[in-house]
């Protein structure tokens, strides 16, 4: 019998560590010009929701995720829509693709159950990292625990 209970705590939350980062199903886009997961690239998959609290309170931090990490590809998964996400890439001054996914999708596809979450992904496609955050400390702290992905 399988369980389709959500995990009982966040570590639990995600794809596994070195599992490979599914393909995105043909009705999940983002803007025209990005391409989902680069061969030879790190990747920072994360996941938030415009109805939680913490994940609005996270996104100011991206940008200094993506000023401590540029040669890291930022993705952003988030439960708003187009216009939603074109507000929010404009007020923050984004350029990394916002793809629309709403909650059940974030978990069938990548297991998230939690919001915010990211998921590192390493050079080959494979899960490297992956934790609730609610800062760029949090980021840092999770960054740490992968030295050799990316050394500081």
């Amino acid at each position: 019998m399988t369980s389709t209970a959500k995990p009982a705590r966040s570590s639990d939350s995600g794809l596994p560590l070195g599992a490979a980062v599914p393909a995105l199903p043909e009705h999940i886009q983002a803007g025209a010009g990005y391409t989902y997961i680069q061969p030879d690239t790190i990747h920072l998959l994360l996941y938030t929701s415009v109805h939680c609290v913490h994940c609005i309170d996270l996104l100011p931090h991206l940008n200094k995720i993506a000023e401590n990490y540029p040669s890291f590809s930022i993705q952003l998964f988030s439960t708003g829509d187009e216009g939603d996400h074109q507000s929010m890439s404009d007020y923050f001054g984004w350029d990394f693709p916002i793809y629309s996914m709403d909650q059940s999708d974030m978990n069938a596809y990548f297991e998230v159950t939690f919001l915010p979450f990211m998921i590192l992904v390493d050079q080959t496609g494979t899960v490297a990292a992956k934790g609730v955050i609610y800062n760029a400390d949090d980021f840092d702290q999770i960054m740490k625990s992968c030295r050799t992905l990316y050394p500081a």
